[in-house]
């Protein structure tokens, strides 16, 4: 079977795990009441994926480095079966919320594995089309998610939005396993003992550089997505209005994803890019400070989608070229890990500054002011890993 063939039922899996934490966020107050409790109960179904990830994301990627087929199939499995026993009790707050925790625990299996899958199933020269592929599915599956978790609450309540939203998770499960059985790989040959350990990997500058700038955009990303109704509302912009708004900026997101990323590193401008894209994230929240007329904010958030969401597919496949095929799983891992507590520290610095939301606009362009800081020091070029040469891979 062709690897794009293969490629494509990973990226459903990585769509999947995306759709499965999303799910209940856009129909929290219809959920709370089928549940019989607090909307705060119900928001922790989606904060639980966030939150362990920070826990499981380093062991997780110890372990695609490892036994990469384990691991993954665990993710795979995870999500596959989760979104199917969910169904066994769709209005029990307690067994969506064990569900959810199993699911959790799986996701940063399929995430890690991003770079690792590309550089396992993958020539080098297709490798930045495959993690370009496979990040567009991680934002793809959020604005799903979004759009049509209501819908299909209408049509058919909890059941079935459940229920659509499961053929996907169990399709792509056993697509990955099948490719995960049969498919031939593309590795690097390295020595066991030259393998470094974590603590070696963790004094990396190069990697710490990459996290916090993931960590950067990523959390203004979060932030902006958590709070973007009650920011717009206090502007007079409804969030009939707000929500298409973010929309249009995933969207663009999704584009850059696709094709920015190839071109980025065809030309190696990676450095260049991403001093952009934190450069136009700035732009793009005090554009907002200083005028909130929709079409003003549709087209800053449209350029800010665009560069700021391809960073992350950038970011994933610089880390390909530049860790070995045996270190990709744990500095992947690392990375998310810091995007995730950058995250979820950005969502709570927000609320503090919600009122008035030039305060909370403001800390945005702080943070990317900081990303800039941190853009420059990256180098201006890939450089190689000297001793993994091309001529040492072979097909197995």
């Amino acid at each position: 079977m062709n690897r794009w063939v293969h490629l494509t039922g990973y990226a459903l899996l990585i769509f999947s795990s995306q759709v499965l934490w999303v799910t209940f966020s856009p129909i929290t107050t219809d959920v709370a009441k089928d549940m019989g409790t607090s909307l705060g109960n119900v928001g922790t179904l989606a904060a639980l994926f966030p939150i362990i990830y920070i826990i499981v994301a380093l062991p997780a990627g110890r372990w695609l480095d490892s036994h990469f087929k384990i691991a993954l199939t665990i993710g795979a499995v995870t999500i596959g079966f989760g979104a199917l026993a969910r169904l066994a009790d769709p209005t029990s707050y307690s067994w969506q919320l064990g569900i959810q925790v199993v699911m959790s625990i799986g996701q940063p299996f399929i995430i890690n594995s991003i770079s690792a899958y590309a550089s396992r199933y993958f020539p080098e020269k297709n490798r930045s089309m495959a993690i370009s592929i496979s990040s567009a599915a991680l934002f793809f599956g959020v604005i799903f998610a979004m759009l049509f978790s209501p819908i299909l609450y209408v049509l058919g309540g909890l059941t079935l939005v459940l229920t659509i939203f499961a053929i996907p998770s169990v399709l792509s499960m056993v697509w990955v396993l099948y490719t995960l059985a049969g498919a031939k790989t593309y590795t690097v040959t390295i020595k066991k003992e030259d393998t470094p350990k974590l603590s070696a990997l963790l004094r990396d500058k190069f990697l710490w550089t990459l996290s916090g700038l993931l960590a950067i955009g990523l959390g203004v990303f979060d932030a902006l997505s958590t709070w973007v109704e009650p920011i717009f509302d206090q502007y007079g912009i409804a969030g009939s209005t707000s929500g298409p708004l973010l929309a249009l900026m995933i969207f663009s997101g999704i584009i850059g994803s696709i094709f920015m990323p190839s071109l980025v590193a065809k030309k190696d401008t990676r450095r260049a890019f991403i001093i952009i894209a934190v450069i136009v994230n700035a732009a793009t929240f005090s554009a907002i400070i200083i005028w909130q007329w929709v079409p003003w904010i549709a087209f800053w958030l449209i350029a800010d989608g665009f560069f700021l969401l391809a960073g992350f597919p950038i970011i994933m496949d610089w880390t390909e070229k530049q860790f070995r095929p045996s270190q990709l799983g744990t500095a992947i891992g690392f990375v998310m890990l810091t995007s995730h507590a950058g995250g979820i520290l950005l969502i709570y610095l927000v609320k503090v500054l919600l009122s008035p939301p030039s305060l909370a606009l403001g800390l945005l362009v702080f943070i990317s002011i900081l990303g800039m800081l941190l853009a420059v020091k990256l180098p201006k070029r890939q450089k190689p890993i000297t001793d993994v040469l091309e001529k040492d891979q072979k097909i197995i």
